[in-house]
């Protein structure tokens, strides 16, 4: 029993690692791609990716610290999980005042290659990494890295929402659809936010 725990740690370490790699890389890349393109829905994702990147640094100290001491691990598990709460929310905030800037000011975002590129290649990886930790936190009985996964598979769905418009503006001029993707995209982070909470408090 202890060697199978051993491993579902070793293995949960390793999808954080890969998390904390590709979202930083990508986050990061994306959000700078945001800033010269003016997409919002792109800054709205890269936000997102930065923050699950974010909380997986904290389940790598929340799972080392397992093998040392597991009572501080599970304290780590509950503070992964507040944080994920509070950072989710503080990224909507940002996401929706800026959306809605931009629909009042009737931005005129660019779709350049990179960012499409971005979007399309987290579309496409994401959803198995999200799917993996569902899989492992499962055998784990790690609520927090339950979250991380369910965090990964929303910020493939918001790569999705950002892909959808940077290729409809580009395609047909829709300025429009870049900041209501972005209201969508923070809508999605209030509500997942306020379902983890919950789970955080009452579960």
């Amino acid at each position: 029993m202890v060697s199978d725990r051993a491993s579902l740690l070793a293995s949960a370490l390793r999808l954080s690692f890969l998390t904390i790699g590709w979202n930083g890389a990508v986050g990061a890349t994306a959000l700078v791609v945001s800033v010269i393109d003016s997409s919002l829905a792109l800054a709205g994702f890269a936000l997102t990716a930065l923050l699950d990147s974010s909380a997986s640094m904290v389940l790598v100290w929340r799972f080392r610290e397992e093998l040392r001491d597991p009572i501080a691990a599970e304290h780590l598990e509950r503070r992964a999980q507040s944080w994920v709460v509070v950072a989710m929310l503080v990224v909507a905030a940002y996401v929706d005042i800026q959306a809605i800037r931009g629909l009042a000011g009737h931005s005129h975002p660019e779709a350049s290659a990179l960012g499409v590129a971005l979007a399309g290649a987290s579309v496409v990886a994401m959803p198995w990494l999200g799917r993996a930790k569902l899989r492992v936190a499962s055998r784990l009985g790690s609520g927090a890295l339950r979250g991380d996964g369910i965090l990964t598979i929303a910020s493939a769905a918001l790569a999705a929402i950002a892909l959808a418009a940077l290729l409809v503006n580009a395609a047909f001029g829709w300025w429009w659809a870049d900041p209501t993707a972005a209201l969508v995209i923070a809508t999605a982070l209030a509500i997942e936010a306020t379902r983890v909470a919950i789970r955080h408090r009452f579960g």
